[in-house]
C-alpha cells in the first residue's frame, strides 16, 4: 500500500485508542496523579527503543519476521502456540468487552430508544462484513476510524486546556505518587506499537506511535485531571465520558461517544487484520496448506463473529471476569513482545558479538513489568489460570498445526486441497 506510513501507524494504534485504553489512562491518572506523565514518558521511550531493537538491520528482514524471530529462539511448535495464544483470545475478548461498551454508549449518548446489545450485534455484523472486502478497504477503513477516534480525543484535550481556569503549574502543586503496578499498567496502552510487519518500508518508524501517544494520552490526561476530581478517576468504569462532559458539557458526551465507537471499531478491526497477518506468517505460505484454504480464509471472520456473539450473549461482558481474562490477553500479547525482544538481542548478539545494551535494558524492564502485572493483580489465581490455560490450549493446536503442515510437506495422501476441490 502507497500510504504505509500511516497504515503502520493505524495498525499500531488500532489497541492504543480502544475504550479499555481509555479506562486504563482515566484511572492510573486518578491512582498517580500528575506523576502518570512522566511514568507515560518513560514508557513511550521504552517501546520507541523496543521498535528500534526489532528493526535493527542486524534482524531478520523479511514479510514474516516476528514468527522467524521467535522460530529461532525457542522452536517453531512454542512459537507458534505463543503467537496463537496472544492473538486469539485477545481479538475474542476485546471485541466482546468493546463491543458492548459501544452499545450502552449508544444507547445512552445518542438514541435511548435503541437497544444497546442490538447496536452491538449490528456493530458487530457490520465489522465482520467489512473482513470480507480487499484489503484496501479495510486499510482505509481502518485510517478513517484512527482519525475519527484520534482527532475527537485531541479536540477534547485542546478545548480543556484552553477553557481550564487551573493554570499549568497549579495542577504539578497536587498531591501525586509513583506506583510501580500503576506503571505497568501503562504498558498495556502500547503493547500493540510493533505492528510493523504491514509496512512496505524498510525500516519502518519505530518512533511515530509512541510518540503520537505520548503526545495525545498526557494531554488527556492532564484535562482529565483539570476537570475531575482523582478519586474520581480512579474509582470511574468510564473515565473518560466523566471527563468529556465535564469539559464541553453534553456536546463533549457526544464527541467522546463518536471517540468510543469509532475507537471499537478501529480496535477490532486492527486486531483482526494483525490476527490474520500473524496467522498467515505462522502458515508460510497460505495458499499452499489446508489451514487457509480459501474457504477457511473468508471463514475466519465468521469465526470470530459467532464466538464473541455467543459470550455477549451469555452476559459475559456484564461480570468482573471478563474484565480480569483481558488483561491477562493483554499480557500474554505483552509476553510476546518480550519475547521478540529476547530474540532480537539474541540474535545481535551472534552476528555481532555485542550486546545491544539498550535493548537488552528495555527488555529487562519488559520482563519485570510482566511479573508485577500478573503478581499486582488482586485476581492473580484467576489471571494464574487464564495463562496456563490458553498457552496449553495454544500449545495444542500449535502442535496439531505443526504435524498436518509437515504431513502435507510431505506428499502425504491425505490431500486436504483436493478434498476442497472434490467439494
Amino acid at each position: 500500500m502507497k500510504h504505509s506510513l500511516y497504515l503502520s501507524f493505524a495498525l499500531g494504534a488500532s489497541w492504543l485508542l480502544s475504550p479499555e485504553s481509555l479506562v486504563i489512562a482515566g484511572n492510573v491518572a486518578g491512582q498517580m496523579g500528575w506523576m502518570a506523565l512522566p511514568a507515560l514518558a518513560s514508557i513511550a521511550l521504552l517501546f520507541s527503543l523496543c521498535g528500534k531493537l526489532l528493526n535493527s538491520p542486524q534482524v531478520t528482514n523479511t514479510g514474516d519476521k516476528e514468527q522467524l524471530i521467535l522460530q529461532n529462539m525457542i522452536g517453531t511448535i512454542p512459537a507458534t502456540g505463543i503467537s496463537l495464544a496472544a492473538v486469539i483470545p485477545l481479538l475474542v475478548l476485546a471485541a466482546t468487552a468493546l463491543l458492548v461498551t459501544s452499545g450502552y454508549t449508544f444507547n445512552e449518548v445518542f438514541l435511548y430508544w435503541f437497544p444497546n446489545f442490538g447496536f452491538s450485534f449490528l456493530l458487530l455484523a457490520l465489522l465482520t462484513i467489512l473482513q470480507f472486502f480487499s484489503d484496501k478497504i479495510i486499510f482505509r477503513a481502518q485510517i478513517c476510524f484512527i482519525s475519527i477516534a484520534a482527532g475527537g480525543l485531541l479536540l477534547l484535550s485542546l478545548y480543556g486546556l484552553a477553557g481550564t481556569d487551573i493554570p499549568f503549574s497549579q495542577l504539578f502543586k497536587q498531591p501525586g505518587s509513583f506506583s510501580s503496578s500503576s506503571t505497568a499498567i501503562l504498558l498495556l496502552l502500547f503493547v500493540g506499537s510493533s505492528a510493523t510487519s504491514f509496512s512496505t518500508e524498510k525500516r519502518p518508524p519505530s518512533l511515530l506511535l509512541p510518540v503520537a501517544g505520548f503526545i495525545l494520552f498526557s494531554c488527556w490526561i492532564f484535562v482529565s485531571l483539570a476537570y475531575v476530581n482523582p478519586e474520581r478517576l480512579a474509582s470511574s468504569t468510564i473515565p473518560y465520558m466523566t471527563a468529556a462532559r465535564k469539559i464541553m458539557g453534553d456536546p463533549g458526551r457526544q464527541i467522546m461517544g463518536l471517540v468510543v465507537i469509532s475507537g471499537t471499531c478501529a480496535a477490532i478491526t486492527g486486531l483482526m487484520l494483525i490476527c490474520r497477518r500473524t496467522l498467515c506468517d505462522i502458515a508460510g505460505t497460505a495458499s499452499k496448506t489446508f489451514v487457509f484454504s480459501k474457504k477457511l480464509h473468508w471463514g475466519f471472520p465468521s469465526f470470530i463473529a459467532i464466538i464473541t456473539g455467543i459470550l455477549m450473549a451469555t452476559g459475559l461482558a456484564g461480570k468482573e471476569l471478563l474484565e480480569v481474562i483481558l488483561r491477562g490477553a493483554l499480557i500474554l500479547w505483552l509476553l510476546r513482545h518480550i519475547l521478540l525482544c529476547l530474540a532480537a538481542v539474541i540474535q545481535i548478539k551472534k552476528q555481532s558479538h555485542t550486546i545491544p545494551v539498550r535493548g537488552a535494558i528495555c527488555t529487562s524492564i519488559l520482563i519485570t513489568a510482566f511479573f508485577i502485572l500478573i503478581f499486582s493483580n488482586p485476581h492473580r489465581v484467576e489471571m494464574f489460570s487464564f495463562l496456563i490455560s490458553m498457552l496449553g490450549i495454544s500449545g495444542f493446536l500449535a502442535t496439531i498445526w505443526f504435524l498436518i503442515s509437515r504431513n502435507i510437506k510431505a506428499g502425504n495422501p491425505v490431500n486436504f486441497q483436493q478434498m476442497e476441490k472434490n467439494e
